[in-house]
């Protein structure tokens, strides 16, 4: 074969990949949208614990008495439960049998561990205390760990 079609192989087995690449691009525009969808949607959610919701950036922080335990909203598997994360005090990540992932965080102590199945109601830790008040902070995400907006139901 001469140097001159094995370039001209080789070049045209190139060109190939990039149209696969364009096909890819194509597939995330689309995943972004279904999670610009799954976004829109309304999703109630009951507190873990009872207190008083207080809006946040990413979720809220629920002001409880400083005796409370927090518990799961949904069955699940517990992604993380540690102290690691500077400022958020025990932190319990739970994804949730519909693919949520929800954080449980500035707890005073968490009673799981990581790897663990979760039944829905089951206590989680106790509620912490920053500053003055006593709360959880409490927020739901996707599977890429985007903040999802929801509505908490008393």
């Amino acid at each position: 074969m001469k140097p001159m079609s094995l370039l001209l192989l080789i070049f045209l087995s190139a060109c190939g990949l990039v149209h696969v690449e364009i096909r890819d691009r194509e597939t995330k525009k689309k995943r972004k949208e279904e999670i610009v969808r799954q976004e829109r949607v309304d999703i109630k959610l009951p507190l873990p614990v009872k207190g008083k919701p207080e809006k946040t950036e990413r979720g809220y922080y629920i002001k409880s008495s400083c005796d409370e335990f927090f518990r799961s909203i949904s069955d699940g598997r517990v992604l993380y439960s540690g102290n690691d994360i500077k400022g958020y005090g025990w932190v319990v990540m739970v994804e949730s049998e519909e693919g949520y992932i929800i954080v449980y965080a500035k707890a005073d102590s968490t009673l799981v561990r990581r790897g663990e199945a979760i039944r829905r109601n089951q206590v989680l830790g106790k509620v912490g205390k920053g500053g003055e008040d006593c709360g959880i902070l409490f927020e739901v995400r996707d599977r890429e760990g985007k903040p999802i907006s929801f509505t908490p139901v008393l």
